[in-house]
């Protein structure tokens, strides 16, 4: 299972691109200043407007100078639209979604199709009509707010609740070593790691979710044996402790290294999430971490990736590339200050012939160099 399509036109340096068939787990691979983050960003922005709404979502993220595209003119300058085409839990839905007027006032055009069947249609941000249940055809809502999504009517969509948890995931390696304090959320790992200990000393009660981390961590780290949380008396903070083999003290987290705690926290963002629907997105996992390491961590994602959980990861590392497959690796370029993206499978490169990471820095791919 696929997303089946995917369409990002005005936003950043995203000037029009187009996905197909991307599978679950996907990663985004070139240069610094490609546009990698702009993709990601616009996954993130589109969530934050089906949830919040558009006039919100724009303040969220710095205002129309932050997020207009600087290649269109007049009234392009000024839109920002998303198609995307999916199919969950057995139904396949046609979304797509047009902010207008993203300068002054925005306005919200979309229009859903559920099997086919028009759900929502709103080709005038004035005229929202909108199938509340499967039993009731198209009723119009007079008056209702322009810059509002229809689909955050629909709450009970599988792709309202995916749109609507979007994670870009920044990791922070310092900020993550440092103890939690007692108010720190214990619901969902913080974009920069902040709260990662919080979230263990949760999730480790999971005997399934404990398990898969330490198997993970001792593929990862070889020696390490352990790891776990402890609760200070002083002032109630969480701080994240580990055992080495042939020890036996353990050690606070500021001891080990940041590709170990950056290890940890994209293990806790993945296996945390991997139950829910939404889109889990890590900006360069391959950070401080060995190349061979990388290699099981590419595995864990992918194995924890689905088309109700997709997972996309952006890189310029070559040891990232060498593990990934064909269809997972797309190219991102930038032509002239546009954007531009490509999948690997589109090429007459054979992974059984030439190694992944060795096709890309020969350029066989023709773009999306990590340099």
């Amino acid at each position: 299972m696929k997303i089946e399509y995917l369409e990002i036109k005005g936003f950043k340096s995203a000037v029009n691109i187009v996905l197909r068939d991307v599978p679950p787990f996907t990663a985004l691979a070139g240069s610094n200043g490609a546009g990698k983050s702009n993709i990601t960003d616009a996954l993130a922005f589109l969530g934050a407007v089906v949830k919040r709404g558009a006039a919100q979502a724009i303040r969220d993220f710095g205002g129309f100078q932050q997020i207009h595209c600087f290649k269109h003119r007049k009234e392009n300058r000024t839109t920002i639209s998303f198609a995307l085409k999916i199919k969950l839990k057995e139904e396949t839905f046609d979304y797509n979604l047009k902010i207008s007027e993203i300068n002054r006032v925005p306005r919200v055009l979309e229009g859903l199709k559920v099997n086919g069947k028009q759900v929502i249609d709103r080709k005038n941000s004035n005229e929202t009509q909108i199938a509340l249940s499967d039993a009731q055809g198209l009723q119009l809502l007079p008056e209702y707010a322009q810059d509002m999504t229809a689909l955050m009517l629909l709450s009970h969509s599988p792709l309202y609740r995916m749109l609507t948890n979007i994670q870009v995931f920044r990791i922070d390696p310092l900020e993550a070593k440092e103890p939690d304090s007692s108010t720190a959320d214990a619901t969902t790992l913080d974009s920069h790691g902040r709260n990662v200990a919080t979230m263990l000393s949760v999730l480790e009660k999971n005997e399934r979710f404990r398990d898969q981390v330490l198997e993970w961590i001792e593929l990862i780290v070889p020696g390490m044996e352990n790891v776990s949380t402890e609760k200070q008396r002083l002032d109630g903070s969480t701080v994240i402790t580990f055992k080495e083999e042939g020890t036996k003290a353990r050690f606070p987290a500021r001891l080990i290294s940041d590709g170990t705690i950056y290890a940890l926290c994209i293990m806790t963002a993945v296996l945390s999430r991997t139950d829910k629907s939404g889109i889990t997105i890590i900006e360069e996992p391959e950070r401080g971490i060995h190349p061979k390491a990388i290699g099981e961590l590419v595995q864990l994602m992918r194995e924890n990736a689905s088309v109700e959980h997709p997972v996309l990861i952006t890189t310029h590392s070559e040891s990232v590339v060498r593990n990934l497959d064909l269809e997972e690796l797309w190219l991102v370029n930038k032509e002239d200050g546009k954007t531009k993206v490509k999948c690997a499978s589109d090429s007459r490169v054979d992974k059984k012939d030439i190694p992944l990471d060795t096709a890309w820095l020969a350029n066989l791919f023709d773009g999306g160099l990590p340099w």
